[in-house]
């Protein structure tokens, strides 16, 4: 069967900086699984494409000037493979991708570190950055992290409302207990979750209590699972198990609340991801065990694709 997939968290340009010499136009290196190949044959038609600058994450440099390396990195990477590639900004864009290809690239901003101050938001935005997540694992002035107990500050809530102006998804993937209620009791329209996985199903500090995936549900939002094995199972998890915490999800939250932020290459390598997806271009077979476990094709569909399509349609501008 064929699948349009979103994928809600690739971290492209920090794999790519960290793996100095690497082609994205080639396929993936043994041990890696992201590549514009694999995304092809993979049925990818849009991307959620990171911008990873926490504050001393790249070696000394500042936040701001990591963030700007990793645009340029992108705007190099549509101008070389611009018939297969292009930057969404716009619901228009949308109804550009198909599978395979021309794919779309949205920016989500991972940890809002490089983002001097709620009023230059503007500037994100015109750079295509669609989605940010206040923090990281470790708190910022926006927010407590993954790593800690801080809350949402009053900058944090002003960061919020300038998301809201500028049609910006805010993602809770990061954040700590106290820091996603803040966020869903300050924030205005959908949240998302773009790889977060089910603490109901396996308990980790970065997966998602069920009071948190009602909630996000409640506004109409998305919780994302990734396929690091470490927020899946303990030891090393196969398809079975992505299927599981998407089986909990959707329990909780119902089909239309549920999609995929595969975050391959996010720090680790395949050997990190569940058996049987040896790169993106496997996406798909997490739809088939789904149609195998009994959901109804349109369902299946929808946490691949087609969920993320509406929160994005939703959120952009006309």
């Amino acid at each position: 069967m064929g699948w349009f997939i979103v994928d809600g968290h690739e971290d492209v340009a920090m794999t790519l900086l960290q793996d100095e010499g690497r082609d994205f136009g080639a396929p993936a290196p043994t041990g890696r699984g992201l590549s514009l190949p694999d995304a092809r044959r993979g049925g990818l038609g849009v991307i959620l494409a990171t911008i990873f600058a926490p504050e001393g994450y790249w070696h000394g440099r500042s936040a701001m000037a990591a963030a700007r390396e990793q645009f340029r990195l992108y705007e190099d990477l549509l101008d070389k493979h611009e018939e297969h590639l292009f930057r969404v900004e716009s619901r228009g864009d949308l109804a550009l991708c198909r599978a395979g290809g021309p794919i779309g690239i949205v920016h989500l901003v991972e940890g809002a570190d490089p983002i001097a101050s709620p009023d230059v938001l503007d500037w994100w935005v015109d750079q295509g950055g669609r989605v940010v997540g206040l923090a990281w694992n470790t708190p910022n002035r926006y927010s407590g992290g993954t790593n800690d107990d801080r809350g949402l500050s009053a900058e944090g809530r002003e960061l919020l409302e300038a998301m809201h102006e500028h049609g910006v998804l805010c993602d809770v993937s990061h954040l700590n207990r106290r820091a996603v209620d803040d966020v869903l009791l300050a924030a205005q329209g959908p949240v998302v979750a773009s790889h977060s996985n089910a603490h109901a199903v396996y308990p980790h500090r970065r997966n998602l209590v069920d009071e948190h995936v009602r909630a996000i549900a409640d506004r109409n939002g998305l919780v994302c699972v990734m396929l690091h094995d470490d927020h899946l199972r303990d030891g090393r998890a196969g398809i079975d198990d992505v299927a599981r915490h998407i089986d909990h999800f959707v329990s909780v939250a119902g089909p239309e609340h549920v999609g995929i932020g595969s975050d391959i290459d996010g720090g680790f390598g395949t050997d990190r991801v569940p058996s049987g997806i040896d790169s993106i271009a496997d996406l798909g077979k997490i739809g088939e065990t789904l149609l195998a476990r009994g959901y109804a094709e349109k369902d299946a569909h929808a946490i691949l694709g087609g969920n993320w399509m509406r929160v994005l349609r939703e959120a952009l501008p006309a």
